[in-house]
């Protein structure tokens, strides 16, 4: 199966309503930022078209697309905590499981 593949299927909802949410929000902090569509795109080095793609929430858009846009308006550092390894409680105790292994007694081979 093919990437293209996946997203015709349709993808989780819980994707699809963050794009509904996060690609306005990226239109929102371009223009507190009185910035246009065609400068965001020139400090990228994107076509405009990729801009007004991402503040659709257009999931076909490039990560980097939304990453360079979190940089350009100052908000990339919040970033840093997705996917942290030491944030990944569900990732940790999984790996702790598979960790533990069964304790041997001298009594087990009595019966």
């Amino acid at each position: 199966m093919t990437k293209a593949d996946i997203f015709s299927k349709g993808m989780p909802s819980a994707i699809s309503i963050f794009l509904a949410s996060f690609g306005p929000n990226l239109q929102i902090a371009r223009k507190r930022r009185k910035l246009s569509l065609q400068q965001v795109a020139d400090k990228l080095g994107i076509g405009v078209r990729s801009v007004m793609d991402a503040e659709k929430g257009k999931p076909t858009t490039a990560v980097s697309t939304y990453l360079g846009l979190l940089w350009v308006y100052g908000m990339l550092n919040n970033m840093k905590e997705i996917a942290n390894p030491l944030k990944d409680s569900e990732g940790m105790r999984l790996e702790a499981a598979r960790k533990r292994k069964p304790i041997k007694s001298e009594y087990d081979n009595d019966f």
